[in-house]
């Protein structure tokens, strides 16, 4: 008996030592995916295990654009697990890199801000989380046109934000400016 306890000890120190060592030879691409197929079957605490790693990695010896990627991975994470306040910070830190790598107006900056106006939103900041929505809108708008396509999806999310937050009449000039978008001119 005693030897079976034994060796099942020493295979569960086994299981344990190589599922935790598993992490530190991947690389930041490796790590960076499997946060993001953790992050997508809802996982989000082992999700925040990986871009723990991937972050460490990335501060120690990634690229701007790794860090930031990092940076916006524990925001995402830490908004799903109610973690508002690390969030925040988090994805504050990744805006401010992103504007350093592709300029203030780039709109590859517009995914923070985003993520920022939906943290905003779940902790009830509404001014904060519109402003940041019509950032997203107006680094598109300089980037594409005001009459391009490729806004609707920036003003689809701030009509769905004026409907939720109660602006019907603001929901129903986004709403009219998409349509126009989507039918063209008559």
């Amino acid at each position: 008996m005693l030897k079976i306890q034994l060796l099942l000890s020493s295979f569960l120190m086994i299981l344990l030592f190589s599922a935790s060592g598993s992490a530190e030879n991947l690389n930041w691409e490796e790590l960076n995916a499997k946060v993001t197929a953790h992050y997508q079957q809802q996982q989000f605490t082992t999700a925040a295990g990986y871009a723990d790693e991937a972050l460490t990695l990335a501060r120690k010896s990634g690229t701007p654009e790794e860090l930031a990627t990092s940076l916006n991975n524990m925001a995402m994470i830490n908004t799903h697990l109610g973690h508002f306040g690390e969030a925040e910070e988090f994805n504050k830190e990744a805006l401010q890199i992103r504007q350093k790598i592709f300029g203030v107006d780039d709109p590859r900056v517009g995914v923070s801000w985003n993520n920022l106006g939906l943290i905003y939103y779940f902790v009830k900041k509404m001014d904060d989380a519109e402003h940041c929505f019509l950032e997203v809108l107006r680094l598109n708008e300089k980037a594409y046109g005001e009459k391009s396509e490729k806004i609707i999806p920036s003003l689809t999310k701030l009509e769905k934000f004026y409907k939720k937050t109660e602006k019907p009449e603001e929901a129903d000039k986004i709403a009219a400016r998409i349509l126009a978008l989507q039918t063209g001119p008559e």
